[in-house]
């Protein structure tokens, strides 16, 4: 049971950090570039605090929940035998 919310908490991060980062990138776009043309850089492009704060921030939070669900899977299972 701790093992699936774990997962569904991963799951959720995961979808908050892809729609945040959708919605800073365009905010970072309307405020930036006044003309109009202006594209979501790609994560791998990012340098520097973008990269911090925008990939691998809530990277670690999915990466550190994705290990809690693992960690207690195995739990369980060894308290099962």
């Amino acid at each position: 049971m701790l093992r699936l919310i774990f997962l569904v908490a991963a799951l959720l991060a995961l979808l908050a950090w892809g729609l945040g980062y959708l919605w800073i990138s365009g905010l970072a776009c309307a405020f930036g570039s006044p003309s109009g043309n202006c594209s979501v850089p790609m994560p791998w492009t990012l340098h520097g605090e973008d990269l911090m704060i925008l990939v691998l921030m809530p990277g670690a939070v999915v990466a550190v929940l994705l290990g809690l669900a693992c960690l207690s899977g195995r739990r369980a299972q060894n308290s099962d035998n």
